[in-house]
């Protein structure tokens, strides 16, 4: 319950982050999804109980500032939210392997999905294109951002789920 109510805020400073600063700092025609890297750290940090909510408000706030319908990061981030799970389960000992990997898929499901909802809308993207100058260049910067978000974001669970101390 505590995670939840903690996701609100930081999400909301997160979506702030990523449409103020981290847009304005584009490679070619890609920039970084701060609020997904934040998602997935979320996700691979053993002590959460419940990381989904962080993906739907996330997913909710960026749809609101996105020119892309609503649904569509919020299902990304679902699905990456799930990958990272999965993987959180089976590589416990490799956490950054796991962001790593996890990350790489994301962003290729969530520029996938956009890239598909503007083409079923009738937006005509070269899919050439798209990969080249957006694709690669988002997700280059996605890795870049992972591992530093990582780490915050593990000092940050570990002072909201302190371990416990056997005396």
């Amino acid at each position: 319950m505590f995670s939840a109510l903690l996701g609100i805020p930081m999400m909301l400073l997160v979506v702030m982050l990523q449409t103020v600063v981290v847009r304005s700092l584009p490679l070619l025609q890609g920039s970084a999804d701060l609020v997904m890297v934040v998602i997935i750290a979320w996700s691979l940090q053993e002590r959460v109980e419940v990381n989904y909510t962080w993906a739907i408000i996330g997913g909710l706030l960026v749809g609101l500032v996105s020119s892309v319908p609503w649904y569509v990061p919020v299902t990304a981030y679902l699905l990456v939210n799930g990958i990272a799970n999965f993987l959180r389960r089976q590589a416990w000992q490799t956490p950054i392997l796991a962001m790593i990997l996890t990350t790489l898929v994301g962003s290729i499901i969530s520029l996938g999905l956009q890239w598909a909802v503007l083409q079923v809308q009738g937006i005509p993207l070269p899919w050439l294109e798209s990969f080249n100058l957006v694709l690669l260049p988002t997700t280059f910067l996605n890795l870049l951002l992972s591992l530093p978000v990582y780490a915050l974001i593990t000092d940050m669970a570990g002072s909201v789920y302190p371990e416990e101390v056997v005396v």
